[in-house]
């Protein structure tokens, strides 16, 4: 799995608002292999990537057809996913489901009302979370590269957006 979301992860750094469908579903992934882990422990590990692969058809789904509902979604998946990310980093335990929620709720909200930026920062934030995570760095290595990988991403993604044409008053 560790290959597999450092590619995923990268993924969502570079298109990650570019091709909306694709990071609602990568996250959506991740986030169900993540909840699978906390809810399912117990289950084979084909029943949790079979949940992981349920959520992420489900906002890839709601990406094409309802995109403010797919953006809702995205920021729940991105933000769950990310304090679970953080909680694993710093050694907190498994009963994190209800703070991963809380900022899960968070990341909806924010994403319905400010959607290119916060999927710009959601998927930037997940994919780096991703790739460290996967990555067996020690703790202040991964920092630094979380960081540097965040940054990165943001640039990419913001030189990537269509640039609001200006104007100049000129033409009637």
């Amino acid at each position: 799995m560790e290959f597999s979301n450092i590619v995923l992860g990268l993924v969502l750094l570079v298109l990650g608002r570019k091709l909306f469908w694709l990071f609602v579903s990568i996250v959506g992934f991740l986030f169900g292999m993540g909840f699978a882990g906390l809810v399912f422990p117990d289950q084979p590990q084909w029943v949790q990537v079979l949940f992981a692969l349920g959520a992420g058809f489900l906002g890839a789904l709601l990406a094409v057809l309802a995109q403010r509902v797919a953006f809702a979604l995205a920021g729940f998946y991105g933000g769950f996913y990310f304090a679970l990310i953080l909680a694993q980093s710093f050694g907190s335990g498994a009963n994190n489901i209800v703070i991963c929620t809380f900022v899960g709720v968070i990341g909806a909200v924010v994403a319905t009302l400010i959607m290119d930026w916060v999927i710009i920062v959601l998927s930037c934030l997940v994919g780096a979370g991703a790739v460290v995570g996967a990555s067996g760095l020690g703790q202040g290595m991964r920092i630094i590269v979380f960081l540097l990988l965040v940054i990165t991403g943001a640039f990419v993604q913001t030189k990537l957006l269509p640039q609001a044409k200006q104007y100049d008053g000129t033409k009637g």
